[in-house]
């Protein structure tokens, strides 16, 4: 709801004439388009560019999908797909040359803390839009773990991932219907028990 209101708002700013049931018709529809760009890159950045198309075109059809991406449907799951992906692709995995899978986050690649803050960003998106966030908090820190398991793990990776897990938490922490199930809840333990061991393993 927030999200139509604000695109309502800067649209009416920009003297765009448009009524809030027009914007929350078309909103699924419009971030429909968004997850299939985001799936683009992110399975570009996994693979290829020709996977990356077909990526896009499978969630474009996929039946699941759909049926909460068509125009008047209004409901989380229309935006929170989109934020899931764009997170996940800021959290990027890339590919090396020769066939060789470098399993590299690009916040992690470049140990540049931007990165690590957009996703940050889209992950609190996520938070605010669906409950269906634990996705995210779960799978990052496996995506750690399994760095480590490969002996892949450097400072930059300490970087990126303790960036994301601090900011990432106290920004999910500012939605209301979160609160401070973050800190005591068991699904978000593996998120912290990989904080601390990568703190453990970096003194």
């Amino acid at each position: 709801m927030v999200t139509a209101g604000l695109i309502h708002y800067v649209l009416n700013l920009l003297h765009i004439t448009v009524h809030i049931r027009d914007v929350c018709v078309f909103l699924a529809p419009v971030f429909s388009g968004l997850t299939a760009i985001s799936t683009f890159l992110l399975t570009k950045e996994l693979w290829n560019h020709g996977a990356g198309l077909l990526a896009a075109c499978f969630i474009a059809i996929v039946p699941g999908y759909i049926s909460r991406s068509v125009a008047g449907s209004f409901d989380n799951e229309g935006i929170a797909i989109f934020a899931l992906q764009f997170t996940y692709y800021l959290w990027r995995v890339e590919t090396g040359g020769l066939g060789q899978l470098e399993k590299e986050v690009k916040s992690v690649k470049t140990g540049s803390v931007f990165w690590a803050i957009g996703c940050c960003l889209s992950y609190f998106y996520m938070v605010s839009a669906w409950g269906g966030y634990v996705f995210i908090i779960n799978l990052i820190p496996l995506h750690v773990f399994v760095l480590m398991l490969m002996q892949r793990y450097s400072k930059r990776v300490y970087i990126a991932y303790s960036t994301f897990y601090i900011v990432g938490l106290v920004l999910s922490m500012q939605i209301p219907f979160v609160g401070f199930q973050p800190i005591r809840t068991s699904e978000h333990m593996a998120a912290a028990g990989k904080s601390h061991s990568i703190s453990f393993q970096s003194s």
